[in-house]
């Protein structure tokens, strides 16, 4: 299923895009709370992410 396929890559770009926050937090380039917040929010479009592709699997 392509859509299926098109989740998987979003959820890989949402971890790479966790990653560039946590480089720029160590780097000092921004506050650990506003780094706090936006990995808050990625993490909550990982786990709705994940629930789409859990039910697409399960219909499928």
């Amino acid at each position: 299923m392509d859509f299926k396929r098109f989740l998987e890559i979003a959820l890989g770009s949402s971890y790479e895009l966790e990653t560039q926050f946590v480089i720029i937090e160590e780097l000092s380039l921004i506050l650990k709370r506003e780094v706090t917040v936006m990995i808050e929010q990625i993490n909550k479009e990982q786990r709705m992410i994940n629930n789409l592709i859990n039910k697409l699997k399960a219909n499928s």
